[in-house]
């Protein structure tokens, strides 16, 4: 994880672990590649949701950066 997804992942779980952002996000899209996060579509065609996941909760904590 980089530090703009570690920013993005804390971001995320402050507020209730969603983060609305363009759904073609490099640095979220590869969160989920990794199964760090999940995607959720948005009424909007360009947008979505996402949330950090159990194994990225546990990744933000083994860096002890949560």
């Amino acid at each position: 994880m980089n530090e703009i997804q570690i920013d993005y992942m804390k971001h995320a779980l402050k507020n209730g672990n969603r983060f609305y952002e363009e759904s073609n996000d490099i640095h979220w899209n590869e969160l989920v590649s990794k199964g760090l996060a999940t995607k959720h579509a948005e009424w909007k065609e360009d947008m979505a949701y996402f949330r950090v996941t159990a194994a990225g909760k546990e990744k933000l904590s083994a860096e002890r950066r949560l």
